[in-house]
């Protein structure tokens, strides 16, 4: 009897579990019907009757085309992001675009639709949820997709039209990145359990067939918001009445690449393998890096063109050779044929031919630099990971067309590279990679390293020109010279100064902070009255400086004396400069934007460098044995004191010889608000003098006074010649 009853108890607790799953599922699919079927009877919320409509002229109703984008906007920024899209991507798009912004935007050259009732406020839930009703109303039968995106994304439509033919957009699609809220938000966006949605900072894409069934809803939805964001609320929206989540598909993260670092995004490096793989890029917050954007892949795209014309040039050269030879001589090697690098030197005379370099990641071994081996740096790094890039995508494209494999890169071993002065760089790359292969029925997948030879030639791209804006005056540069000592080279300095200068007129100012504790400068400053005598309308001004020699402190103290405004020159007494020089000087210093840190030619010891030769009648002669490009030295550079004092300006506490040069350069170099324009300069020279170094110097300021002193006494080829000829080596 106990049995039986305990038998009974179980079976009706088991009835009564299944059927409360029955009910907990039935309930939600009647509500959900219930409102399907009756929407009206529970919305109440007007939409907008009129919609003032600005609408793209690239729209053609009734004829079906791929897709239609909708930006949205902001009034404030029509005239910047807006602009810098419609410009860039939104101009090659396979479909229609058009921006959406509040009642009170009016614009003639873009493509704005201004949603009545909708201001530009935060969060934008009316206007995303007005916006894809209005794409419904006006354009449901015109495209096959819709896409929803902030003016800050970057679209590449290339790859987004070749994504969007692989699908059926007569079915429920919602493509995006899926996100389930920040960490301190879960629980808090009112989302079920495996609920998510598609991130609106990267993009949205619906199908046809999405949009149809989820706008009649969006009344409803707009009522019964639960948070802030709205990106949130169309998921949940579309989740309810089309019952679609988000892709949740992992690759969606890269196809859909947004940008953690915000502000910093795509600022710097563009060579990564997430910008190559990405459909959309976000966030873009400044117009300017959109242009960049746009130009890195157009350039992309032509060399993609040019590797296709190499191709197609080397099978025609492969039908040449087989047309000519009879019907037996089919057998060639046509592979071997198609893969032939006997050109890749392009004959030339041997007195022209540049000689090949080599390298590895972090080192350059060459016969133009005078050091036997020399550090990996910029732009040559950014060149090299370019190359690398684009070579994996060219395998990785062949191997899986023919061989379906992939193939990872892991290092480079060494390469050897040149400048052709006709072809372009060219590339001999010694590279390790791991091999993925899935093999046999089960799809057992096999890993193993391999060595990789790649020939690659880099062609120069076409000269681009471009026109500046004329400028309303001509800049006045301020030179600023810290001084202590040096009667010779300051006497040869301020009769540079009067003939470049004075004599010419040149608007420049000239500013002496002399260091009177180390040496009194008393001739120093008769010169420079004899010069104002000479010259009463010259701007010459002489301040003394207290205490040891410091030229961070000399060059801080000389900016403190001008505007904002000014244009500054950091200048050393033993430089010899043109007028040219002055010019260039005005040009690549831009205000806010850029500083100018010219590349010096620094000269070696004269004496030695035209032993046995005559000596040159100006510092002007560039030649491997004269002197040579003084690639780190950062101590001379042109900018605007605004820019100084954005930067954080020079720190004060380095004393005696170098260093704070470097840490200004750095920290411009570092920051993301300034571009820094390097460029060898033949408008100045550095004349020989020796070095003395303070054994009082800290470490790093020592050794870098004994290298620098170590390099300027001659090149390593006349060093050995005079060696040589002392009979030293014999």
């Amino acid at each position: 009897m106990t049995r039986m009853k305990s038998r009974t108890f179980t079976l009706r607790g088991i009835f009564l579990l299944l059927s409360g799953l029955t009910i907990g599922f039935l309930i939600p699919l009647i509500l959900r019907r219930t409102l399907l079927a009756f929407p009206t009877r529970r919305c109440h919320l007007p939409f907008p009757q009129t919609i003032q409509e600005n609408r793209p002229t690239k729209i053609t109703p009734g004829r079906k085309q791929l897709i239609f984008v909708g930006v949205m906007t902001a009034e404030k920024f029509l005239d910047n992001r807006a602009k810098a899209v419609f410009e860039t991507w939104g101009s090659s798009l396979h479909g229609s675009l058009a921006f959406f912004s509040s009642s009170s935007s009016r614009r003639t050259d873009l493509p704005v639709v201004s949603l009545d009732g909708v201001d530009d406020s935060y969060p934008p839930q009316r206007k995303s949820m007005m916006m894809l009703k209005y794409m419904h109303d006006h354009f449901i039968d015109d495209y096959e997709w819709f896409m929803r995106c902030d003016d800050d994304v970057y679209v590449r439509t290339d790859k987004l039209e070749t994504f969007l033919r692989t699908l059926n957009s007569t079915e429920d699609y919602y493509i995006g990145q899926a996100g389930t809220g920040r960490q301190d938000e879960k629980g808090m966006l009112g989302l079920g359990w495996g609920d998510n949605f598609c991130m609106g900072g990267p993009g949205v894409i619906l199908s046809r067939s999405t949009l149809r069934k989820v706008v009649p809803y969006v009344e409803y939805c707009l009522q019964h918001l639960v948070t802030t964001h709205e990106d949130v609320e169309v998921g949940r929206c579309i989740k309810m009445f089309v019952g679609v989540s988000c892709t949740w598909a992992f690759e969606m993260q890269s196809l859909f690449y947004h940008n953690h670092s915000e502000e910093h995004a795509f600022t710097n490096n563009l060579n990564t393998k997430s910008v190559r793989n990405a459909i959309t890029l976000h966030p873009v917050k400044k117009a300017p890096y959109m242009y960049r954007l746009h130009v890195h892949f157009i350039k992309l795209k032509i060399q993609d063109l040019l590797h296709e014309t190499v191709l197609e040039q080397r099978r025609l050269r492969v039908l040449d050779k087989l047309l000519a030879k009879n019907a037996s001589s089919f057998a060639v090697d046509e592979l071997a044929m198609l893969n032939d690098i006997r050109d890749f030197g392009h004959k030339m005379p041997k007195d022209q031919s540049p000689d090949w370099d080599m390298f590895t990641a972090r080192k350059i071994y060459s016969y133009s630099h005078d050091s036997p081996e020399i550090g990996m740096i910029n732009p040559t790094r950014d060149g090299l990971n370019q190359v690398l890039g684009q070579t994996m995508m060219i395998v990785n494209k062949e191997a899986r067309k023919v061989l379906h494999r992939t193939l990872e890169f892991k290092r480079l071993n060494h390469g050897y590279k040149r400048h052709h002065p006709v072809h372009g760089s060219q590339y001999m790359l010694d590279l390790l990679m791991k091999y993925h292969r899935h093999i046999g029925y089960n799809r057992r997948r096999m890993t193993v390293h391999v060595r990789h030879h790649a020939y690659l030639q880099h062609p120069f791209g076409n000269l681009v020109y471009m026109v500046e804006p004329a400028k309303s005056s001509v800049p006045v540069i301020h030179f600023l010279l810290p001084l202590a000592g040096r009667l010779g080279p300051f006497t040869r300095f301020m009769k540079t100064f009067e003939e470049i200068c004075l004599r010419a007129k040149q608007p420049v100012k000239l500013l002496i902070l002399y260091f009177k504790d180390v040496s009194p400068g008393t001739e120093q400053y008769a010169i420079v009255k004899s010069y104002l005598k000479r010259y009463p309308g010259a701007d010459i001004r002489w301040i003394n400086m207290k205490g040891a020699f410091s030229r961070s402190l000399a060059l801080s103290m000389g900016a403190s004396q001008f505007s904002k405004t000014s244009l500054l020159f950091f200048c050393d007494v033993d430089l010899d400069f043109n007028s040219v020089f002055l010019d260039r000087c005005r040009n690549n210093a831009i205000e806010g934007q850029q500083v100018y840190y010219p590349i010096v030619f620094s000269q070696y010891n004269q004496e030695l460098a035209f032993r046995n030769t005559t000596m040159p009648k100006t510092s002007f002669f560039y030649g491997r044995n004269a002197g040579f490009w003084r690639l780190y030295a950062f101590g001379i550079a042109c900018m605007y004191r605004f820019d100084l004092m954005a930067i954080g300006g020079f720190d004060t506490t380095i004393q005696g010889w170098g260093l704070e040069d470097v840490e200004l350069y750095e920290r411009f170099v570092s920051s993301n608000a300034y571009d820094v324009f390097r460029a060898i300069e033949p408008g100045l020279v550095h004349v020989y003098h020796d070095i003395t170094c303070a054994k009082d110097l800290p470490e790093k300021q020592l050794k870098m006074c004994f290298n620098s002193k170590a390099g300027t006494y001659g090149s390593q080829k006349k060093l050995y010649e005079i060696i040589l000829d002392k009979g030293y080596l014999t």
